[in-house]
């Protein structure tokens, strides 16, 4: 009995296990947790670019269907084209001799290798400052110049005419394609975008 007394003494008897942890069981979860949220950060920084980048070529992608139409407008009511290259279009608005006036579209290189569009109106021999229509282009050849705009049966497309054109081309043609290819980061092609339409000059 006495014995037994002994062995349950508290000085005597085995120790009881203290509750908690150890530096290394708490080391271990603060890197666990450190790897967690890097890897949501890396996945919420990803989402945010997808999203921007999504949003800015939607905004790129309006834009520059607005600006399609108004091109296209100003060349289906010409009442002549005065001279057209790749980048440059001149438009005769009227074919009154007492109206003078005609509507000028110039591409610019700028130093960041895109185009820059702009629209120049000159009327009664007065030239307005250059308008600004559409910036981040990336393909020099705004526009083409054809006869028909039709693939033959034989699948062969149709064959823009060779520029500059003679002043015979220019009375010739009937088709112009206007073609934009914009990009506000040069760097990431996927975020291009494309748009084109094919007008046909009035009385041809």
């Amino acid at each position: 009995m006495k014995l037994d007394n002994f062995k349950n003494n508290k000085i005597f008897g085995t120790p009881k296990k203290e509750n908690g942890f150890t530096i290394v069981e708490l080391l271990l979860v603060v890197v666990i947790i450190a790897i967690i949220t890097a890897v949501i950060s890396m996945l919420y920084i990803s989402f945010v670019r997808s999203q921007k980048g999504l949003l800015n070529k939607a905004g790129s992608e309006a834009n520059l269907r607005t600006t399609l139409y108004v091109v296209a407008k100003d060349i289906r009511e010409a009442a002549g084209i005065n001279a057209a290259d790749s980048g440059r279009i001149i438009i005769n608005t009227s074919t009154d001799p007492a109206i003078i006036s005609t509507i000028e579209y110039v591409s610019i290189l700028q130093s960041n290798k895109t185009y820059t569009l702009n629209k120049i109106v000159t009327t009664g021999g007065v030239t307005a400052d250059p308008k600004f229509v559409m910036e981040y282009i990336i393909n020099k050849d705004i526009f083409s110049y054809y006869i028909t705009y039709i693939t033959t049966p034989d699948g062969v497309p149709p064959v823009p005419f060779t520029l500059p054109m003679s002043a015979q081309d220019l009375l010739d043609f009937k088709l112009i394609n206007i073609n934009f290819t914009v990009n506000k980061e040069p760097s990431l092609p996927a975020r291009a975008v494309s748009l084109s339409t094919v007008v046909s000059i009035r009385n041809r």
